[in-house]
């Protein structure tokens, strides 16, 4: 019998075009239908309260800082959509120059009240130890706003090395690795990463289940830093099953970890979201 728990949010949801030129990308893109409508339908499938959003990173810039603007109002805007959209990170582009992304990201905070900066470095030109992510890792602590950085196995742009580098100079950054666990290898620099850096968190999308290492990962360093992530574009949807969430649920963890894993964390993050979460459980009156 599969287990429940309170709240199930993912934290890494991209929306806007996958972009890699994939056929069902194509064959999605000739078909007009609301984009809230489907990713509720996405989150109603496979039982997901919520979600945050985060653009794709391979979006075309060929008018440089205008696109980065444009994709950042657009997050924005789709947060503002539903209820069940509770936090939305933008993003900055290294190649920019520290002057624009400055700019953008006080815009970001000061007129779209967006929540957090999201990087997916190998798409955006830069490794993830580029001295301007130095500075971007630090404009953004700054501000308030934590950092989801990408750590996929694939990348040598975004190798676990790099994310050291980063939360050795940058003690007071919040630093969310996305994908981390996405190879058997990489799980034992994970580990490594946890065991010398608080203040990296780290998500569960595309985790290589292979020994469970969600279930040592819990067993060593608690729950309190996992976030329950998926990867997933809502059209089209990245995979058929969320696996890492069927994995959690037949997991022998305690109910205590599993609704840190999959709400309570992710609303220490982001403190208004627990409000809304309340919300989401309280229904609404019918007018008489």
């Amino acid at each position: 019998m599969r287990r429940t728990v309170r709240h199930i949010v993912d934290t890494h949801h991209h929306v806007g075009s996958l972009a890699i030129g994939a056929a069902e990308e194509r064959a999605s893109a000739a078909e007009s239908r609301d984009p809230v409508e489907v990713h509720h339908a996405m989150l109603d499938r496979f039982g997901m309260s919520a979600c945050a959003v985060m653009p794709g990173l391979q979006y075309e810039r060929p008018y440089g800082i205008v696109n980065t603007r444009e994709v950042n109002d657009a997050v924005a805007a789709y947060r503002d959509s539903s209820p069940r959209f509770l936090a939305a990170l933008g993003t900055v582009e290294p190649l920019h120059g520290l002057a624009l992304c400055r700019e953008e990201l006080d815009r970001m905070v000061g007129d779209l009240a967006l929540d957090g900066v999201v990087w997916h470095t190998r798409y955006q030109g830069v490794a993830v130890s580029d001295r301007r992510m130095h500075a971007l890792v630090d404009e953004a602590t700054s501000r308030g706003l934590p950092c989801y950085v990408h750590m996929f196995a694939e990348s040598n742009l975004e190798a676990p090395w790099m994310f050291a580098d980063l939360a050795r100079d940058h003690p007071d950054a919040t630093i969310v690795a996305l994908d981390g666990f996405s190879a058997s290898t990489q799980v034992q620099y994970v580990f490594d990463l946890a065991d010398r850096f608080d203040n990296i968190l780290f998500d569960t999308a595309i985790c290589f289940p292979l020994l469970r290492p969600l279930d040592a990962f819990v067993a060593r360093f608690g729950s309190e830093r996992l976030l329950f992530g998926t990867d997933s574009y809502a059209d089209p949807v990245s995979y058929n099953v969320p696996a890492v969430m069927a994995e959690l649920l037949a997991s022998d963890m305690a109910d205590e970890h599993l609704e840190n894993i999959f709400w309570r964390t992710f609303c220490r993050l982001f403190p208004t979201a627990g409000k809304a979460l309340e919300a989401l459980d309280t229904p609404e009156e019918t007018p008489s």
